[in-house]
């Protein structure tokens, strides 16, 4: 697996999304709304470093107890898989518990996406690998 971007939680997604822009990170991709997590979502890459900058857009969405227990601030690392099902197997037979189970991310091009936690590592993301 290879990373593939690191998740920043943030409450007013444009106000971050500026900040991170005077830092010279630049929009790779434009803010999506995701209806089925409730979250917008907004990828930018900064040489070679890429951010998925994520906020809460409904109040029952997946991250919104989140948000309220670790505020603005970065909770994930997502990987990318050739198998997502396989590894996240192997990451569960390590401690791994699933938070998520795969399912089509809009803001992936309906890629699969799955959570997964683990008490000494916290939040991890799998996204399938290919076009």
């Amino acid at each position: 697996m290879k990373i593939h971007h690191l998740g920043y939680l943030v409450k007013k997604h444009d106000k971050a999304l500026k900040e991170f822009e005077k830092l010279g990170f630049e929009v790779t991709q434009d803010t999506v709304f995701d209806e089925y997590r409730g979250i917008d979502i907004t990828f930018l890459a900064k040489e070679g470093y890429v951010i998925e900058i994520v906020s809460p857009k409904e109040k029952d969405s997946v991250v919104s107890e989140l948000f309220k227990k670790i505020g603005n601030s970065p909770y994930h690392i997502c990987y990318e898989t050739d198998d997502i099902e396989k590894s996240a197997a192997e990451l569960s037979q390590n401690g791994y518990v699933m938070w998520e189970e795969p399912h089509e991310a809009v803001a992936m091009g309906g890629k699969r996406v799955c959570f997964l936690v683990h008490p000494f590592m916290g939040m991890i993301e799998l996204v399938e690998a290919g076009e």
